[in-house]
């Protein structure tokens, strides 16, 4: 642990938390799998004096979507559920059938917020049959894929074609194929006898009140799971592809797949398949948030340094915590120690038939570096080699196929004359001298 690094969060977890008069805040950083540094500061449960710390659990409200994204995107995977399959595939006589379930995913369905009725207030969510009668009530305010619109309701639909096409309550299959494989201990369903207890602010004087809690039923694939800021760590570090025999590269790519721009403004914002998007500078940060009476909650992470922060509070508002995570999670990369960087290791030998390949390219007044890697044959443009590096893998003699990064699925074709190495990728040809 970085003892500067550590120092620095506690001064801010409890700088956040004066400020903004949270009951209590708990913050984890880790970096592939490491914890770098925690800090918590406040009460779990003010009326009892009961102090919360990394192992406290919170509700954590909607991060639970990325749990149900992940065994969704899982069963897609599996062939038991297909993504451009429609609802009315699985959930035949709704109203909207004829939706995708990857709109589902990505709140671009169309779907109202909300499922029709009384949740918010009576904090009862609905039972299976009150749910498919509320379907038929449901109203659908956007067209598919035209734009944006966050809807709950969309995962409830979810949750319900995974039990009918596995036979299995969603949340068993979140325990059997995520929490329990990734030991997610402190990540329940149920609140534990520890977990903290959720608040609202008074407005007018320096004081708070109990948040009823709120149980949501068939709905709660969306958001009824509590958790702790260490079990998010580990389930962050999975979703950076950390844990592959468990959420596989297939199902983390997906969740990372942009499929609809929230922010049509500045474009700095959109949405994947369960995962928020955020563009900060060059790097475009994934993860979600989670609020509920009386909680709130964000994780936020970088696939590229498997940095992953979470925070967790437990006050209905006062606080933006996915901001708080977003510059936590660049401190971090900053304060990386030396010891968590792979130290240097020169690459294999590079095959035969790839060494005179190797080196400078030009296609359309541009120029390629082809070069061999630890991992490959790799390619960038030195016009912006950060943004542009690409790497292949082997398909048959001669091809290559770009798996990341410019120009992924083209291949990249070398053939041999009397005359020297021809090379086309994308069917452009590529020449040593610039034409």
């Amino acid at each position: 642990m970085d003892t500067d690094f550590q120092s620095e969060l506690a001064e801010r977890v409890a700088r956040d938390q004066r400020d903004n008069r949270l009951p209590s805040l708990a913050v984890a950083v880790g970096v592939d799998a490491v914890q770098l540094a925690e800090a918590s500061v406040g009460y779990a449960d003010v009326d009892n004096q009961v102090w919360a710390d990394s192992a406290t659990p919170y509700r954590i409200g909607s991060i639970t979507k990325t749990f149900t994204a992940a065994l969704t995107l899982s069963l897609c995977q599996g062939g038991e559920l297909a993504l451009d399959s429609r609802v009315d595939r699985y959930l035949p006589g709704t109203r909207f059938g004829h939706l995708p379930l990857s709109t589902l995913l990505s709140h671009s369905s169309g779907l109202q917020r909300e499922v029709p009725g009384d949740m918010w207030t009576t904090m009862q969510g609905p039972s299976a049959s009150e749910l498919y009668d509320a379907f038929d009530h449901v109203e659908l305010v956007a067209e598919p894929g035209h734009r944006w619109h966050y809807s709950n309701l969309g995962y409830a639909v979810i949750g319900q074609i995974i039990e009918r096409v596995t036979g299995s309550p969603c949340e068993a299959l979140i325990d059997q194929r995520l929490l329990n494989p990734l030991d997610l201990a402190r990540t329940t369903w149920k609140p534990s006898e520890d977990a903290a207890v959720g608040y609202r602010l008074d407005p007018y004087a320096d004081r708070m009140h109990r948040e009823p809690a709120m149980d949501q039923a068939t709905v709660g694939v969306g958001g009824q799971l509590w958790s702790t800021s260490e079990d998010l760590l580990r389930w962050g570090h999975a979703l950076c592809g950390g844990e592959p025999d468990i959420v596989t590269p297939t199902v983390v790519e997906a969740m990372h797949r942009l499929q609809i721009m929230v922010d049509t403004t500045s474009w700095g914002r959109g949405w994947g398949l369960g995962l928020i998007l955020e563009r900060h500078g060059d790097r475009v940060l994934s993860g979600h948030t989670g609020a509920m009476p009386g909680f709130q909650s964000a994780i936020s992470l970088d696939r590229t340094t498997k940095t992953v922060v979470a925070a967790l509070t437990n006050v209905t508002r006062g606080i933006a915590l996915n901001e708080l995570t977003s510059d936590v999670v660049f401190e971090a990369i900053e304060a990386r120690p030396a010891s968590l960087r792979p130290a240097w290791q020169p690459a294999p030998p590079c095959p035969e038939e790839l060494h005179d390949v190797l080196g400078s390219w030009w296609t359309e007044s541009d120029e390629t570096i082809l070069r061999w890697c630890g991992d490959g044959l790799h390619a960038h443009l030195v016009s912006s080699p950060a943004t542009t590096d690409t790497r292949f893998v082997k398909e048959a003699p001669g091809k290559y196929r770009a798996i990341i990064g410019r120009l992924q699925g083209e291949l990249l074709i070398v053939t041999r004359t009397p005359d020297g190495i021809e090379l086309r990728w994308a069917t452009y040809p590529l020449t040593r001298t610039p034409r």
